[in-house]
């Protein structure tokens, strides 16, 4: 299987291996999508605006990651937030990552040098925000 691939799935299951209780799998899950995304920025931009150009294998590969992935992050966040409605788990889950594959990949936004640590602020802030309806 090509690394673009089995990188993200290693990544992923590499932070939920490593983390302790729920918020830290969230928060391993999320600086692994934030590190793959800064690090495989051309790939993320073929992924999400032209997934066409893949050949079909790999398209359909990509198909099945971004319905497994966010799958794995709604459980998660539901763990988090067990009050949220799944209709808002999914809502924040795309919100996180429309804004990791999008931010970096923004004109001058993107040259940050602190582009990682700003990403894990914003992508915290969304899935632990306790203003929100259905927050602990």
């Amino acid at each position: 299987m090509p690394r673009t691939r089995t990188a993200p799935r290693a990544a992923s299951a590499q932070a939920l291996a490593n983390a302790t209780g729920p918020h830290g799998s969230l928060n391993g899950l999320l600086r692994s999508c934030i590190e793959f995304t800064l690090n495989q920025g051309h790939l993320i931009g073929v992924l999400v605006g032209e997934p066409g150009r893949l050949p079909e294998k790999e398209r359909e590969a990509a198909r099945q990651a971004q319905r497994d992935c966010p799958a794995l992050w709604v459980r998660r966040l539901d763990e988090v937030r067990p009050g949220l409605d799944a209709a808002e788990v999914k809502i924040v889950v795309n919100a996180m990552f429309t804004m990791v594959d999008n931010v970096p990949r923004t004109g001058r936004i993107g040259e940050r040098t602190d582009m990682a640590a700003r990403l894990t602020d914003l992508g915290t802030a969304l899935f632990l925000d306790e203003g929100h309806p259905g927050a602990e």
